[in-house]
């Protein structure tokens, strides 16, 4: 299982617990690429709908595309979207000029980015815009337990044998591509309130646990279950960048 398509077998904890996209990175975004709630977007990648359901709320037509079918059937349960797809960033299954804007949560790093750009500028209109976001979270306060950390960190270096693209790899396939260059935006820190068993979930919708045999997964829930205990906050970045196509001379 790559860690790029193990996230179906925690697809109901992910979707549980996993940080929302912040009200005003959809916002600001929107404004950014000039859509208006009669918009026809695509959510790519979109795993349990995450993302998809603020689109829902924004847009007139919301298509998501999504590869594993652990995350599509949650996607599917709870989602209402214009059309739930199978496909891949790769090879989208929607029509040539078919949306105004593709946005992609928590996924353009799994991409093969370069084929990936050739197919998101296909499916757009022209002028189409992409829109790219990330939560990231850090350290909990207070501090889980030591033992709790050392777990996790063996767990996490053993799955960096299979690396994730980092943004230094994957922006230089912007370079050349149909796509004006990237706009980065900042966001304020948001502080979220995480109980103990729900902070342990979050920690194992993530790809290095989501990987591990049944066997080894069950024991390291059980261990972290064991250990972590209490109450945390939690700090979660919103990351935000986007384009669009360029304008044909």
């Amino acid at each position: 299982m790559t860690r790029a398509l193990s996230f179906g077998r925690v697809a109901g904890g992910y979707d549980r617990v996993r940080p929302e996209y912040s009200a005003e990175a959809l916002d600001l975004v929107t404004d950014r690429l000039g859509l208006g709630p009669d918009a026809e977007v695509l959510d790519l990648a979109a795993g349990t709908g995450k993302l998809t359901r603020p689109l829902v709320e924004r847009f007139a037509r919301v298509t998501a595309v999504e590869p594993d079918p652990g995350m599509r059937a949650v996607l599917s349960q709870v989602t209402d979207c214009y059309l739930a797809l199978e496909g891949r960033a790769e090879a989208i299954p929607v029509a040539d000029g078919s949306v105004d804007a593709v946005f992609v949560g928590q996924a353009f790093h799994w991409f093969a980015t370069a084929e990936a750009l050739a197919e998101i500028a296909r499916v757009l209109r022209p002028r189409g815009g992409l829109a790219l976001l990330w939560n990231g979270w850090s350290k909990a306060e207070p501090p889980i337990p030591e033992a709790a950390r050392s777990l996790m960190r063996e767990v996490v270096e053993r799955a960096n044998a299979e690396p994730v693209r980092r943004r230094d790899e994957w922006q230089k396939d912007f370079d050349g591509s149909p796509f004006e260059p990237l706009h980065d935006e900042e966001l304020p820190v948001r502080w979220l309130d995480y109980g103990a068993d729900d902070l342990v979930s979050l920690e194992l919708s993530t790809s290095p646990f989501a990987v591990l045999p049944p066997d080894e997964f069950a024991a390291v829930e059980a261990e972290l279950r064991r250990l972590i205990t209490g109450s945390y906050r939690v700090p979660v970045e919103t990351r935000l960048s986007w384009t669009r196509l360029a304008a044909r001379t």
